[in-house]
């Protein structure tokens, strides 16, 4: 069973998601709340919300300036509508966020892989882009990915 991600209290380390305010990667509220949903429901994907999840999620929704309150009905079974932003670095931050979260309990579902690829494709990213990415993720772990490392992918398959 999915939860609630306000069954999860905001962890305050700074391990779980470092995050530089120097370029938004959203424009507006309404791309804000797009990626938190997104967010959601690619945790969501295989059925289970774990706890590390709902942190990590919450701890995005703070840095992105979202009322938590906004959170709390989110339904995983209405698949989001994704708003992005107009410039393509962007998209790609957003995208390393994502699929982050694939791995962040340490466990891969055949599920989220899959939903994390779809979102890629659907975000106009390059489709061996966004699978070398989510490989890479699952080779090194979550938190051992830089962005760095991200656009280095992504800048090899730019036309």
């Amino acid at each position: 069973m999915v939860s609630r991600l306000g069954d999860y209290a905001i962890s305050k380390t700074p391990s779980l998601y470092h995050h530089k305010k120097i370029n938004p990667t959203v424009d507006n509220h309404q791309q804000k709340i797009s990626h938190l949903k997104a967010l959601y429901h690619l945790a969501a994907a295989d059925g289970v919300l774990s706890k590390v999840e709902g942190i990590y999620i919450k701890n995005v929704a703070e840095r992105l300036g979202v009322n938590l309150e906004e959170l709390i009905n989110f339904d995983p079974k209405n698949e989001p509508t994704l708003e992005l932003p107009d410039r393509e670095y962007k998209i790609y931050a957003l995208f390393h966020r994502l699929a982050i979260i694939i791995m962040i309990d340490n466990t891969v579902d055949e599920r989220e892989r899959h939903y994390c690829f779809t979102l890629g494709i659907k975000m106009g990213l390059h489709p061996n882009a966004v699978g070398e990415i989510i490989d890479h993720i699952m080779a090194k772990g979550s938190m051992n990915v830089t962005p760095a490392e991200v656009m280095n992918i992504f800048r090899k398959y730019l036309s």
